[in-house]
């Protein structure tokens, strides 16, 4: 009974936040294997922003060096740090009677003459203060506020962020601003929700959140326009969001997944009494409500029509929630998509996330990344780098994790950033990335339709 009670308590929590759950057992995992620690080693290593994937023969003087008895990280190419310094400005618009929408920009931007210091970025605590104390959550990143934006000949492909339920893109700075530095513009909306302890905003988002996608590509063409802050920097025609948990659901809906609630009540109604996975289930939605909210006339008869935005080219969800749109809702994505998630993941379910993207998503190109063992913060900034968290009840859910001591950002950097340049910017040796040899990665698998 203890256990079952256990269960219990770390399902509600993990349901509620789709990820910042109390993971008792991730202490004792981690105790269990500290014997057994990660190295991520590989036989090649490739210079920083080298031409082509070491695999093919190329006619320049590309050098390789062997690390294979090395226990140094291996050189992921599309990892290392872009060749654009980053800047930073926070936009916020509003449109008639709609909530006033916050979104963050990073942009590739030109250099400070002195190296930059540190940022500390700051955004609204949408947890309770019993959760999280205080009305801000801060994290520490390197952008350069408020930089002038560095035009080049061709605007830049926008990525879309979408962020954890109740979190802020500003607790994946390493992200965004790794995207920023290899030339995309981040704008990443800070979706208006809130977490008090209960599922009760839980169903508004499933509605709210692909709006704020379109809202946000909208005003990254108002930015882009002469004269607009980021005037003549943003190509429209090229665009992908990506987003984490909640983000990752995001994701899909903005690139066209349709919901599936008859599937999804058919997957609550099978699981047995104990199953954990019960907690998914609570936030079963009121299916009148969300019409209504999504502006329909009546609820649909089987699939629900799109709430995607045909604006978008490409998709990532990193540990995204699918189960609202199961088998045949992912069935009607077209666009490419990739899906990265560790298989113990406690916030969402690598059976109801990730892997049923990859084995569902109707994309002729789809790739699937997965982290064995390893749970659901892994996509987040380091712990070091997210003051705020120390004081918070999650702190253990957000920085413990049973596999990664530190967090895999060089392989998620990695294999994004690859991902980016082939759909948005059609780059042939990005697409030979994907598609090629990969690197020999400990506690990475990967899968790919990806055709060379």
């Amino acid at each position: 009974m203890h256990h079952h009670h256990h269960h219990h308590r770390r399902g509600r929590l993990a349901a509620t936040l789709r990820g910042l759950a109390a993971v008792a057992s991730a202490g004792l995992l981690a105790a269990g294997c500290a014997s057994e620690q990660p190295s991520a080693t590989s036989p090649t290593a490739t210079p920083p922003n080298a031409a082509a994937p070491t695999t093919t023969a190329t006619s320049t003087s590309t050098s390789t060096s062997s690390t294979s008895t090395s226990t140094s990280t291996p050189s992921l190419t599309d990892a290392a740090p872009g060749s654009h310094a980053v800047g930073y400005r926070v936009i916020t618009t509003s449109r008639g009677h709609e909530q006033a929408l916050t979104v963050r920009a990073w942009y590739p931007a030109i250099p400070a003459d002195a190296e930059p210091g540190p940022i500390e970025y700051t955004a609204p605590n949408k947890f309770g203060e019993q959760i999280t104390p205080g009305e801000q959550i801060t994290s520490v990143g390197r952008a350069l506020e408020d930089a002038q934006p560095e035009q080049a000949d061709e605007p830049y492909p926008l990525v879309v962020f979408s962020h954890g339920f109740a979190l802020s893109p500003i607790v994946y700075s390493t992200l965004v601003e790794h995207y920023a530095s290899q030339g995309y513009v981040v704008l990443a909306p800070e979706h208006n929700e809130s977490f008090d302890g209960s599922l009760t905003g839980f169903w508004e988002e499933l509605i709210d959140r692909p709006v704020d996608v379109r809202r946000t590509i909208d005003l990254a063409g108002q930015l882009t326009e002469p004269g607009a802050p980021l005037g003549g920097m943003i190509d429209l025609d090229k665009v992908a969001v990506v987003g984490h948990s909640y983000g990752g659901y995001t994701a899909l809906a903005a690139a066209g997944a349709r919901f599936d609630f008859a599937a999804y009540k058919a997957r609550c109604a099978a699981l047995t009494a104990d199953d954990p996975l019960n907690f998914f289930c609570a936030p079963i939605p009121n299916e009148s409500d969300m019409a209504t909210r999504a502006g329909l006339d009546e609820v649909p008869s089987g699939l629900w029509p799109s709430f995607g935005d045909p604006r978008v080219k490409a998709a990532i969800s990193l540990a995204g929630d699918a189960y609202p749109f199961d088998q045949r809702g992912l069935a009607e994505l077209e666009v490419r998509i990739m899906a990265m998630g560790g298989t113990i993941d406690d916030g969402t379910p690598y059976e109801w996330g990730a892997k049923l993207t990859y084995d569902h998503a109707g994309s002729a190109s789809k790739t699937l990344i997965t982290f064995p063992g390893a749970g659901h913060m892994l996509f987040l900034d380091p712990c070091e780098n997210l003051p705020w968290v120390e004081n918070s009840v999650y702190r253990d859910a957000i920085c413990t994790d049973a596999v990664w001591d530190t967090r895999p950002l060089d392989v998620v950097m990695h294999y994004t950033t690859a991902f980016l340049r082939d759909t948005l910017d059609a780059d042939p040796a990005a697409r030979a990335i994907l598609a090629g040899q990969q690197p020999d990665l400990d506690n990475v698998e990967y899968n790919t339709t990806n055709q060379p």
